[in-house]
């Protein structure tokens, strides 16, 4: 993903401008580890946008194929799962699940670490 944006997402987000924010990183992109800081930082007031980029951003993760990614995406998951709920999506959130169990079946170590979700 392009860097493009950086500096205005890190100083929108610094001011606590999360519309500006994510109007400068949609616009002309931005490092992931921004994306990550902006999803965070929109999770009460933005719940949509930043389930959005986290639910864009999770199979790069998982493709890493280790346990450490596979804990940082059910970690992501659990988020993903409160976006949902606060959203109203509870019955989304098991097709998404259904989902990710459907596309990565062969990753064992991952299909048991979302088992529990």
């Amino acid at each position: 993903m392009p860097s493009g944006h950086s500096l205005l997402v890190e100083i929108f987000l610094w001011e606590k401008n999360i519309d500006k924010a994510l109007h400068e990183a949609k616009t002309g992109g931005c490092t992931e580890h921004l994306w990550f800081a902006l999803a965070k930082a929109g999770e009460k007031s933005h719940p949509a946008e930043a389930l959005n980029i986290y639910q864009d951003r999770i199979s790069s993760i998982i493709e890493l194929t280790n346990n450490d990614a596979y804990d940082r995406a059910t970690d992501m998951l659990k988020i993903i799962k409160k976006l949902m709920q606060q959203l109203k999506q509870q019955s989304q959130f098991k097709d998404y699940i259904e989902q990710l169990r459907t596309d990565y079946k062969q990753k064992r170590n991952f299909i048991k670490k979302i088992a529990k979700l």
